[in-house]
């Protein structure tokens, strides 16, 4: 990922994991509060089922919050870097996501 100011990066972390901003309607960008009913269009949400930084618990939690009627999950038995660079993820992720892609 790329480099982050520590300051952006310690606000990032107090907002999002610490206080759980993005799921109590919380999180403004801008001007704009961001609310995860308002995201009608399709959602494909992918996550690692051994993630130690982000737990399944945690990415499953988003089918309750956002207001997509097309909501699907892909999970990939891994962890949280081996999702983007094991060749297993390579053979099952990329056409996990084009699937669903083409479907729509």
């Amino acid at each position: 990922s790329p480099d982050q100011a520590g300051e952006a990066f310690r606000q990032f972390a107090k907002d999002f994991f610490q206080q759980n901003k993005l799921i109590k309607g919380e999180v403004v960008i801008g001007d704009q509060r961001v609310d995860l009913r308002k995201v009608t269009m399709p959602v494909l949400n992918v996550y690692a089922t051994q993630d130690h930084l982000v737990p399944p618990d945690a990415s499953r939690a988003l089918a309750t919050h956002c207001g997509s009627r097309d909501y699907a999950e892909f999970s990939f038995r891994g962890g949280h870097i081996g999702i983007y660079v094991s060749a297993r993820a390579q053979r099952e992720v990329p056409p996990a996501i084009s699937a669903w892609l083409l479907a729509r």
